[in-house]
């Protein structure tokens, strides 16, 4: 872990929201950077673990659920920056840190944790409870608990956890609290499996291949 450790960082975590066809969405944005001017994004998002159809959004509405898909691909910074423009994506609030030699820096492989342990915690999805706007808005509350922000930048953020104005992520302080601890114990677990996955995908970013799938369900559960 020492590669991972001591040279890939987060330099900024940002939440988004867009406007799809059936809908809005949220998801959250890790930009990582490196040596030899090395930059990335890690896109971080929950969405419904079968294919959307008016019958399983019609399970959904009835306070149901269906297995959740949580994914972080990777992205280099042009497919980022479509992504987000033909997606009509807009940043709520971003919060930035400072990946400078001798700060106390975020490394890129903790975000990792961060996101696995989230998504541990509620491993399904429903639509007014463990959601998108749950699970983007559960990353970043518990990134803002664990590590120190340099600034928060962007003046959207209330309107962050809302679908079609209505207020649907509410900060639960237990399960913030328990995901930081089964985050605090991936770090002091990890081993080689979580080193390949970040190794294999920031190199295929180095590389400037385009995105890749870093983690999905098999590593989360």
């Amino acid at each position: 872990m020492r590669l991972l450790r001591d040279e890939y960082f987060v330099s900024s975590v940002a939440m988004y929201k867009k406007n799809k066809s059936k809908g809005e969405h949220e998801f959250v944005a890790a930009k990582i950077v490196g040596p030899q001017q090395f930059r990335a994004f890690l896109k971080v998002e929950r969405t419904p673990g079968e294919t959307p159809s008016l019958d399983i959004y019609r399970t959904l509405s009835s306070n149901n659920f269906v297995p959740a898909m949580d994914t972080i691909i990777s992205l280099d910074q042009p497919t980022f920056d479509e992504f987000v423009r033909t997606r009509s994506a807009t940043t709520l609030y971003c919060l930035v840190f400072d990946p400078s030699p001798g700060r106390d820096r975020f490394p890129a492989v903790d975000f990792c944790h961060i996101v696995a342990s989230v998504s541990a915690y509620k491993d399904s999805y429903t639509l007014l409870g463990s959601s998108c706007y749950w699970f983007a808005g559960m990353v970043m509350k518990v990134v803002e608990e664990c590590l120190s922000v340099k600034q928060t930048t962007g003046n959207n953020r209330d309107a962050a956890g809302r679908c079609g104005g209505m207020k649907i992520f509410h900060p639960d302080l237990n399960a913030i609290r328990d995901t930081m601890t089964s985050y605090n114990n991936r770090r002091s677990a990890e081993g080689p499996s979580l080193t390949s996955v970040v190794e294999t995908t920031l190199s295929l970013i180095a590389e400037q291949r385009m995105a890749s799938e870093l983690i999905s369900r098999d590593y989360f559960t």
